[in-house]
């Protein structure tokens, strides 16, 4: 025994798994995950979430994109004052094929990362 738990026998797994169910969680935009120095943003993620009616504290989260890292605190909307020169929009619009101002906005969004704006573009197609 193992933390004063006696290991799941075989059968109640099988009862256990019987009783679990899932539900896809729709339009989900991103999903965050937070370290101590960075956080990874999974954009446009497929979520699914799946549980045991009645029983407490048995949620298990899958989620399924591609995502990034970041550092820590570079969310959107926090860009005011984002330097973002003209080498950096004409490669993300050539990466892309996306517009000027298309490009500009998620350059703004992405505190000018120009792998995440990339990512973010070509999810967006």
């Amino acid at each position: 025994m193992i933390g004063g738990k006696r290991p799941m026998s075989p059968r109640e797994a099988k009862r256990m798994q019987a009783r679990m169910r899932q539900i896809e969680l729709e339009d989900v935009e991103e999903v965050i995950i937070r370290f101590a120095d960075k956080e990874t943003v999974i954009y446009t993620p497929s979520v699914r979430k799946a549980f045991i009616p009645g029983m407490m504290d048995s949620d298990t989260w899958q989620v399924v994109g591609p995502g990034i890292d970041r550092p820590r605190g570079s969310e959107s909307g926090a860009t005011a004052g984002v330097n973002i020169n003209e080498a950096d929009v004409e490669l993300v619009m050539a990466q892309t094929g996306a517009s000027e101002e298309a490009v500009r906005k998620v350059l703004e969004e992405e505190n000018g990362d120009l792998a995440g704006a990339i990512v973010k573009l070509k999810i967006k197609k």
